[in-house]
């Protein structure tokens, strides 16, 4: 009986190491971006990342027509890239709601701007660049597409090198120059050079640990307001303030949008969002952004006393680009962060 038991569980255990190690058919278009990520991983190679609605947008269907689904097109692409097709027709509303939730954080994740939306990743999932196609495209003009993203792929896969040998300079100058060249819409995916950076620099020698810092912050509160919870959003940013490397500027914006979200999350916390506003006046009041907080201020004011009908919708103060040279050495422990893309 015990040889028995041992060989089922060797056999289960067998199965189960076939079925995780199962490798992905990287030959034809996938529907999946984790696939994709497992692909790329595995062959060394981009993820070309197509956002569709085949049943709800023109162009599409006749991209895959005419280029994307051809012969030439997917024997010519694969050998570089694998190809990821995440599709949100209207159909699959109906047929795959827990699917489709999965994938529209994925849309969301990547800002794309409506379909057809086309991007250039590396195998990690980074966004190296986003590319356009007409809508009567064909081969030779794909090429083309194609060909004009090489250099940005080339400058984004040499500073990818620097961050893993080099010097600790070479290596910050190299993650920085990412960051810098991504679209801050994007940025989410970073994460990981983010805490590299905080690493290689706990004590702010560079006097850009703080960017790093706000943008783990940013994707930490993207998360949460995917997972529908605006609140805790909001927190991560009373957190970042607190920090000790966060100049006077950068703790005001911290503390305006940890109210700000508040306010645009139907909370009626009014005197917490007032709070916020007032710690985020406080933290510079000599700043441009002072005068509207100050008006957000005093909006809140009169919806607590009952005078007013809605949250305030002041725009929330950028980043400032200019950090603080004190040390960074809470950067990482204090401030939660999102999870690793990658995984």
């Amino acid at each position: 009986m015990k040889k028995l038991v041992t060989l089922v569980a060797s056999v289960l255990l067998a199965l189960s190491l076939a079925s995780c190690g199962k490798k992905v058919d990287s030959s034809v278009w996938l529907s999946s971006l984790e696939d994709g990520k497992k692909a790329a991983q595995a062959e060394n190679k981009k993820i070309f990342l197509f956002f569709s609605a085949d049943d709800a947008d023109e162009m599409s269907p006749a991209l895959k027509e005419h280029v994307f689904t051809t012969e030439d097109f997917i024997k010519t692409y694969t050998e570089k890239y694998v190809l990821v097709n995440i599709d949100y027709s209207n159909a699959r509303y109906e047929a795959e709601q827990e699917g489709l939730r999965e994938d529209m954080k994925i849309f969301e994740k990547y800002n794309a701007q409506g379909v057809p939306y086309f991007l250039i990743l590396s195998k990690e999932g980074y966004v190296i660049t986003k590319v356009a196609f007409d809508a009567d495209a064909d081969l030779d003009s794909a090429r083309i597409t194609f060909s004009e993203a090489e250099e940005t792929i080339a400058r984004f896969d040499e500073n990818l090198a620097k961050t893993k040998t080099g010097t600790t300079e070479e290596r910050l100058a190299a993650i920085d120059d990412i960051f810098d060249h991504t679209d801050p819409s994007v940025a989410y995916h970073l994460t990981p050079l983010n805490k590299l950076y905080l690493s290689l620099d706990k004590n702010n020698a560079s006097g850009n640990s703080s960017k790093h810092l706000i943008a783990l912050t940013y994707a930490a509160a993207e998360d949460f307001f995917l997972d529908e919870q605006p609140e805790k959003a909001s927190q991560e940013f009373v957190k970042l303030a607190k920090n000790k490397i966060l100049t006077d500027s950068e703790k005001q914006m911290s503390y305006y949008t940890a109210g700000y979200l508040l306010a645009q999350s139907g909370s009626t916390e009014y005197d917490k969002v007032k709070e916020y506003f007032q710690l985020a006046y406080d933290a510079d009041p000599e700043t441009e952004e002072a005068q509207n907080i100050q008006m957000a201020i005093n909006y809140v004011q009169m919806l607590i006393d009952g005078e007013g009908d809605e949250a305030p919708n002041y725009d929330v103060p950028e980043a400032p680009a200019e950090t603080a040279d004190v040390p960074a050495e809470d950067a990482v422990s204090d401030t939660p962060v999102a999870e690793n893309p990658q995984n």
